[in-house]
Order: structure tokens, then sequence, then C-alpha cells
């Protein structure tokens, strides 16, 4: 299928910033990373609470949006936010948030993992378990239905959602019930076909995911560990899943491989993929109509499944 024409409209205007650390600190490349995803016009919202939470290796920030429509216990969707694990923040997914709680009618927790190369692989894997675990202990004096808990994320944050699912599972805690992986990257060491085929000219580029990963790991063989290629682990007895892809994403193949190795090992995991789309799409939902209907694909299998 071509190009989307909203896409190739995009994709006409904006780009990620090239990557030259020799001429750019890691605070600009955030800063102009990060003004991409924010939008001035906020949707809006019933309410929204921040608040920092406790985790094992200190603070958390978190961020926790409750619908227009009310209820008295609401499910929860734990939201992790993409940007490689080196920019990216509660305010750049803010109407990602924002959407997706009055979409589907639950509270959104947005969380402030700490980002590479300040902090390497794992610590981004366990201030977002970290987050799950303390809702889990402390939501239900938030109004916060503790039995019905997904998690969700774009990106990076799709593999961190893969990841504190399989977390969860390994440690026999079973607070998760669902997982929304959107554009996933679930195998850090990829060089499946799209890789290749769409890693230039369509928004994510080759060059910047290996700064990525160079970002994120201390050495090469963390990007072999389950916790962050959640591909290479034992996908046996995983919470259901729903896993979007985009047609012009370098990230494509490994997110539906992952689904069909869930399906595999036993897991209910339904893929769809976007023709037309990049990564990213969800993001610029206000330019991209597809971008909303991902989101209303996300919330409504939600609302059915929790």
């Amino acid at each position: 299928m071509p190009l989307d024409p909203q896409i190739k409209e995009m994709l006409n205007k904006i780009s990620l910033p090239k990557i030259d650390l020799s001429k750019i600190s890691i605070e600009d490349f955030r800063k102009s990373s990060n003004q991409l995803f924010n939008d001035p016009i906020q949707e809006p919202i019933g309410k929204t609470q921040d608040m920092e939470i406790n985790g094992s290796n200190g603070k958390i920030r978190i961020r926790i949006y409750f619908p227009t429509e009310y209820k008295k216990k609401y499910p929860i969707i734990m939201y992790y936010h993409g940007g490689g694990f080196v920019f990216g923040n509660i305010e750049t997914h803010d109407n990602i948030c924002r959407l997706l709680s009055n979409m589907s009618g639950f509270a959104v927790i947005s969380v402030d993992y700490r980002l590479a190369p300040e902090y390497k692989f794992p610590t981004a894997v366990i201030d977002s378990y970290d987050a799950v675990r303390w809702v889990a202990d402390n939501g239900d004096k938030l109004d916060l239905d503790t039995s019905k808990i997904a998690v969700a994320g774009d990106s990076a944050g799709g593999n961190i959602s893969a990841s504190i699912s399989l977390m969860d599972r390994d440690k026999g805690e079973n607070i998760i019930k669902y997982q929304a992986l959107i554009y996933p990257a679930t195998n850090m060491v990829d060089n499946s076909p799209s890789i290749n085929e769409f890693g230039e000219g369509y928004f994510l580029t080759y060059e910047l995911m290996r700064f990525f990963g160079l970002s994120y790991f201390k050495e090469a063989k963390d990007a072999l560990n389950p916790y962050a290629s959640p591909i290479f682990g034992n996908l046996d007895k995983l919470p259901p899943s729903i896993v979007i892809t985009a047609e012009y994403d370098p990230l494509r193949d490994q997110g539906e491989l992952y689904s069909y190795l869930l399906r595999k090992n036993g897991n209910i995991s339904t893929c769809t993929r976007y023709k037309g789309m990049i990564h990213g799409f969800l993001s610029f939902y206000r330019y991209v109509d597809a971008g909303k209907d991902a989101m209303a694909q996300i919330a409504g299998v939600l609302r059915y499944k929790l």
C-alpha cells in the first residue's frame, strides 16, 4: 500500500534531529526531540493528579488521568512513553493519555521512568515495574480498581510494557491483566526486512535506533536479556495482548513476530497492522486520522477485555 497522504504531508514538515554527539548535547537532543511531541492544544479530561511515589531506586513521578466519565472504581492503564529510552516524558505523551482515558473510561497512569544514557538498562524497567507494583498496593486509596490493571506503551514504552509483563509473571505477582503494545521494540538486535527497508526516510531511522541502543546498554550482551528484548524470553502464561504495528515502520516485523510467538506459546494476542503508517503515528493523531482510530481500537479492546 502507498504511504498514507496524511503521513506523507507530515513527513515533509517534521523529522527527528540528526545525531552527532560531538555537536549536540544529550540535553539539546532531548529538548528538540520533545518539542516534536508536545501538543499545545490539550484534550479535556475529568482531572489529573501528579504524584511522586517511592521506587526501589528513589522517587518516580507519575501523573494520573481520570476520565470525564465518572466511575466509583476505575480500571487502570499504566502508560509508558516512547522515546528510545533517551527522550520523552509525561508531557510529550500527555494528550495520548488524556484521550486514552476518555475513550476507555479508565484511569491512565503515566510513568516518568528514568532515561538513558544517565541511567542504563535495567533502570527504566525497574522503575516501571516499581510503579505498577506501587499502584497495585495503593490504588484502592485513589479510587482505582487494582484487580483490573493493563499496561500500555509506544515504541520504547511498548518494550517496557512487554518486559514488565514478563517480570510480573516471573515474580508470580500476576498484577498485569492485559498488554497494549504500540509499535513495540521487542528485539534490540533485530535485522529483519523492515529494519532494512524502512530504516531511512520514515521518521525513525537506523542511525537513531543504533544511538538509542548504545545509550541504553552498558554492554552489548545486555541487549539479549529478555527484559531488554522480550522476544528472547520465556513466553508462556503471559497476559493477553493487542499489538499495533505500522506498515512503514522499521520495528514492524519484530512487533508482528512477537505477537505470533505469543500465540504460538498459548497466549491470546491480536495484531493489527496499520497500512500506510509510520512509527509514532499515534502521537500525531490530531493530523493523522489513523492515529485516533488506533487509540479507539486499544480503548475498545481494553473496555471489552477488562
